[in-house]
C-alpha cells in the first residue's frame, strides 16, 4: 500500500549535462557532441588509466565511465582511427559548468537552484508556470537555453521533490531526455527497476540487500520499515521512505553553511599520494613526506586544531614481496607543526624501511585531533619565544595561501623534479586543471 505523502507537491527539475567532460572537449574543438567519439582518458601515457568520461557515441562501442584506456587499444583498427582522446582539463570545465549556472538562472532566482555536482543541479520550479509553461515546456526551454549558450546538452528528471527528480532521471531521463514522475506514478515507472539503480545504494548495500530477497526498488517498498530499521538504521528507514518518493531534504540550501566551521572536531586529517615512479632514495622519500607533512598541517591549522597522533603509511611497489607498512605514535605535545610533525615521520619511517626498498605510495595523518586554544607549550628545552614567532609565521603563510592560492608560498624543494607538490599544485579534484594561465573568474 502506498504511504499517503506529508510534504508538499513542488516542481523540482535535476538536470545533468551528458557526458560532461567529453560534451566539453567537444565545444572547445568545434565537434558535435552526441555523434563524436571522445573520450577523456586520466593519463594517456599509461595504459590503465582511467576514461574520466566518454561520449554518447562512444559508449556504443562499448567505453563507458571508468573504462581503461587498454580497452580502447583493443577496439579494431576502424574504430580506434575515428575516436579523438584528451587529456583532462578540469579548470576549463569548472568554468563550462558556471556557464550553465548562468543559465539556470535565467529561470529561477539563486536561492532556488541546487549545486549537486559540477555537472548537476537542482532548480525549483514551483510557481513559475505563468512565466515557463507546463513541465515538458519549461524543460524543453532550459534544455535549448543551455545548447544554445554553452553547446552542452543536456537531460532533465522532473518530481516533487529531489529524490523523485534524480530517480526518474537517473532511470528514465537519461533515456529520454526528459521525464517526470509524481507521486502517484512511483510505483508505475520506477518499482521494477534492480535494487542498484536505487540513489544511494552501493555495492556493499545492494548485496546486503540481495540477501534479503530484494531484488527490486518495488521489493524495498514492500519491505517492513521497521525490519529495515532494525537492520540498517536509519539509513534502512530513509531507503524505504524514498522507494515510495517520500524525501523531505531542501532543494536548496543556504550558500553561506559550506564556509561555516563545523562545530564537531574532526578527529583525523591525513592526505596520501601515489607516487608517478618508484622512488629508491632517502632524500627523495623524504622530500614527499616534509610536502605531504606541510600539507595535512596546514589544514589541521585551518581547522583550527592540533593533534597528539602522527601516522605513517608506506606501500611498497608491486613487483616486491613486502607489502609496506603503517606505524603511528603519540606526541609530547599537540601540535600543527609541519617542521615537529615531519622529524616524528622520520623517527617512524627510518628504522622500518630497509633502504633500496622501492615506494610507490606514502600517506600521512594527524590524529586525535582537539581544539587549538592558542596557548603555548612550554619546554625546558626549547626557547619559546622561538615557538612562538614559529607559531606566528606559520599562521601568516597560512593567511597568505588562502588569499591568493594554496602554494602561493612553498618550500624551495618543491621546485625539484622529485617533488609531488608541483604536480599537484596544477591539479583538481585529482586531475590536471589544464594550463596554468586558465583560471577560474
Amino acid at each position: 500500500m502506498y504511504p499517503e505523502s506529508p510534504f508538499p507537491d513542488r516542481r523540482i527539475f535535476c538536470i545533468d549535462s551528458v557526458s560532461f567532460y567529453a560534451s566539453c572537449e567537444c565545444r572547445y574543438r568545434n565537434l558535435p557532441p552526441l555523434t563524436t567519439k571522445l573520450a577523456v582518458v586520466s593519463d594517456l601515457k599509461r595504459s590503465g588509466s582511467v576514461v574520466l568520461a566518454a561520449s554518447p557515441a562512444l559508449k556504443k562501442l562499448g567505453i563507458k565511465t571508468a573504462s581503461r584506456l587498454y580497452q580502447i587499444e583493443q577496439l579494431p583498427v576502424r574504430e580506434r582511427k575515428q575516436i579523438l582522446l584528451v587529456e583532462p582539463q578540469m579548470l576549463a570545465y569548472m568554468k563550462t559548468s558556471i556557464e550553465v549556472l548562468d543559465v539556470l538562472h535565467q529561470f529561477a532566482p539563486l536561492d532556488a537552484i541546487r549545486i549537486y555536482s559540477i555537472d548537476e543541479n537542482f532548480i525549483d520550479m514551483t510557481g513559475t508556470e505563468r512565466l515557463f509553461g507546463t513541465d515538458d515546456e519549461a524543460a524543453q526551454a532550459i534544455q535549448s537555453a543551455i545548447w544554445e549558450q554553452t553547446g552542452i546538452p543536456v537531460r532533465i528528471g522532473i518530481g516533487p521533490n529531489n529524490v523523485v527528480a534524480k530517480l526518474v532521471l537517473d532511470l528514465l531521463g537519461k533515456r529520454e531526455g526528459i521525464a517526470r514522475c509524481g507521486y502517484a506514478d512511483v510505483s508505475r515507472l520506477l518499482h521494477d527497476f534492480p535494487i542498484r539503480k536505487m540513489w544511494g545504494v552501493g555495492q556493499k548495500m545492494e548485496q546486503h540487500l540481495l540477501a534479503l530477497g530484494i531484488e527490486t526498488i518495488g521489493d524495498l517498498a514492500a519491505s517492513r520499515v521497521e525490519d529495515l530499521h532494525e537492520r540498517f538504521g536509519v539509513l534502512g528507514a530513509e531507503l524505504w521512505h524514498h522507494a515510495w518518493g517520500i524525501d523531505s531534504s531542501p532543494t536548496t540550501i543556504d550558500p553561506t553553511a559550506l564556509f561555516q566551521t563545523s562545530p564537531a572536531v574532526q578527529r583525523t586529517i591525513g592526505h596520501g599520494v601515489t607516487l608517478m615512479r618508484d622512488y629508491y632514495q632517502y632524500e627523495q622519500i623524504r622530500l614527499v613526506l616534509a610536502e605531504l607533512a606541510g600539507d595535512v598541517a596546514a589544514r589541521v591549522r585551518f581547522s583550527n586544531q592540533v593533534g597528539w597522533t602522527v601516522h605513517l603509511g608506506v606501500r611498497y611497489s608491486r613487483h616486491v614481496l613486502r607489502s609496506g607498512f603503517s606505524k603511528q605514535l603519540r606526541l609530547p605535545y599537540p601540535t600543527a607543526d609541519e617542521r615537529l610533525l615531519l622529524r616524528h615521520l622520520l623517527q617512524l619511517f627510518e628504522p622500518n624501511w630497509m633502504e633500496g626498498e622501492p615506494i610507490r605510495f606514502l600517506s600521512v595523518a594527524l590524529g586525535q585531533l582537539t581544539a587549538d586554544q592558542g596557548t603555548l607549550q612550554l619546554s625546558l628545552f626549547e626557547d619559546n619565544r622561538k615557538v612562538w614567532r614559529r607559531k606566528r609565521l606559520l599562521k601568516a603563510m597560512d593567511r597568505v595561501n588562502l588569499r591568493y592560492g594554496k602554494g602561493t608560498i612553498r618550500l624551495a624543494v618543491s621546485f625539484l623534479d622529485t617533488s609531488v607538490a608541483k604536480r599537484r599544485l596544477r591539479f583538481v579534484g585529482g586531475h590536471p586543471g589544464g594550463d596554468l594561465h586558465d583560471t577560474l573568474p
